[in-house]
């Protein structure tokens, strides 16, 4: 994981490894409920919430979420906020 400030916002990057993904299944990985294939859901796992409230949360804030599928597997995912404009004090 890397976190930075930019001139223009925020930038938050998590990388995993894991099976390759094919780049139509990332693009349901932020769907409620979906997980990726391979997964089988046992007490331990996830519901396929996470990324779902990452774009949430990101959408809020008027940022961008991008989710790359990595060569050899795993998922890159990108989380961009932009800047706050300054407050006025009066």
């Amino acid at each position: 994981m890397t976190a930075g400030a930019q001139p223009d916002g925020a930038v938050l990057t998590v990388e995993n490894t894991g099976v390759e993904l094919d780049p139509q299944l990332v693009s349901t990985l932020t769907e409620p409920f979906l997980r990726g294939t391979e997964r089988v859901h046992t007490h331990q796992t996830g519901v396929g919430l996470g990324l779902a409230i990452v774009k949430s949360i990101t959408a809020a804030h008027d940022g961008t979420l991008t989710l790359t599928p990595r060569p050899g597997g795993g998922l890159l995912v990108e989380v961009r906020l932009p800047a706050m404009a300054p407050r006025q004090v009066s």
